[in-house]
């Protein structure tokens, strides 16, 4: 198709005038930072080259609040499922840069026809850790981890050099950016796969909840059973519901704790990957007037994340653990001497807590279930004054 002169300056002129009328902020420094839903900060470098330089956000249902500031000026918008917002940071007065914010596209399979459900069995480790059989790219057989606190495909680095890389050669994140997993009959197909240092004991590598993101997932300890549901089952009363707040890559819900017959709710990251029963935050515990210092510390510890940091802790007995009409009582409870390892206020419920109920996550309608199930009172694992 061949244009006349006077259509090229028409076009050109138009795409100028639309660029030229985005919104404009100043930046005299290549890194800022990005503050999504007002807490979740993330540093971000300023591309001239890439047109548009996008920032995608997490899971949005409603609206997503999203700020980038530079070291002179900011600028912050809210935006709707889907929604993307265009706008230039221009860098030292002279360097334009096309920068985006954009909402992922919501995934509901709650139409597929006909519908489906697919059974997964899995194991329930000592370590309190879901255990599951993996296909890796067709050939390989791996034990990996379902980590309700993680999103998308990790393998730590043994496993990768064994799979992924047998001659030994120098890798980047683009060399594993194209792998097939299945479990079950549930395929996923040209993954990244992320490296970590470690993960849950047996395992070599985990996968997290948006793989089944807009799906409705059941746990089952009772019968050691994942079934994914691509609708709604019928669930029971005997279910208490709890609504879901979604975090960049996580999600939490609300429960409380309660001592001295005073009760404390709060915001609890859903971390079937902790193998523990609650992380609590330290700001957060003082924010909130929760009397640790009136409770009885029963172990002094030294954790590790998935890149093998230590994190010290101590263990106190919480007096109750509320979730509506269900009650745990003295819950062992660990203090983080760190501040938001999540990078936002939340406690960590993990999975000595998350084990005795059966519980449905349903993705669609972005909230969670839980019932008690055979385990709910099963003692609990007092840590010892030792590294763990």
């Amino acid at each position: 198709m061949k244009l006349s002169l006077s259509a090229l300056l028409i076009l050109s002129s138009t795409l100028f005038f639309s660029q030229k009328n985005l919104p404009v902020i100043k930046s005299d420094t290549e890194k800022v930072t990005i503050i999504e839903s007002n807490e979740i900060k993330t540093s971000w470098f300023l591309n001239s080259k890439v047109k548009p330089d996008t920032y995608t956000t997490g899971k949005n249902v409603k609206f997503k609040t999203v700020k980038l500031k530079t070291d002179i000026d900011s600028i912050e918008v809210k935006l709707k499922p889907t929604e993307k917002f265009d706008f230039i940071v221009l860098y030292k007065g002279k360097d334009s840069c096309l920068t985006r914010f954009e909402s992922p596209e919501i995934r509901n399979f709650s139409k597929m026809k006909p519908a489906r459900k697919d059974t997964i069995p899995f194991i329930l480790t000592e370590q309190n850790n879901i255990k599951i059989k993996g296909k890796l790219n067709k050939k390989y057989d791996v034990d990996l981890m379902f980590d309700t606190g993680a999103s998308g495909f990790y393998l730590i680095k043994d496993a990768i050099k064994r799979y992924l890389n047998p001659n030994g050669l120098q890798l980047t994140m683009k060399d594993i950016s194209d792998n097939d997993f299945k479990i079950g009959n549930l395929e996923w197909q040209h993954e990244q796969v992320y490296p970590i240092e470690t993960t849950g004991h047996g395992c070599e590598g985990m996968f997290g909840w948006d793989t089944f993101d807009g799906k409705v997932v059941e746990i089952d300890y009772d019968k050691n059973m994942i079934i994914v549901h691509s609708q709604r089952p019928e669930i029971s009363k005997d279910y208490e519901k709890f609504e879901m707040e979604l975090m960049k890559e996580h999600f939490c819900i609300n429960a409380e704790m309660e001592v001295n017959n005073k009760k404390f709710k709060s915001r609890f990251l859903f971390d079937s990957g902790f193998q523990k029963t609650l992380m609590l935050d330290n700001a957060l515990i003082k924010k909130s007037g929760y009397p640790k210092a009136e409770l009885p510390v029963i172990a002094k510890t030294v954790m590790y994340n998935s890149n093998k940091d230590e994190i010290p802790v101590e263990t106190v007995l919480n007096e109750k653990l509320i979730f509506g009409k269900y009650v745990l009582k003295n819950v062992p409870a660990q203090i983080n001497s760190y501040s938001q390892p999540a990078g936002f206020s939340t406690h960590f419920l993990g999975g000595e807590v998350l084990k005795r109920f059966n519980t449905i996550i349903d993705f669609q309608e972005n909230v969670v279930y839980l019932k008690p199930n055979h385990l709910f009172n099963e003692a609990y694992n007092i840590p010892k004054n030792e590294k763990s």
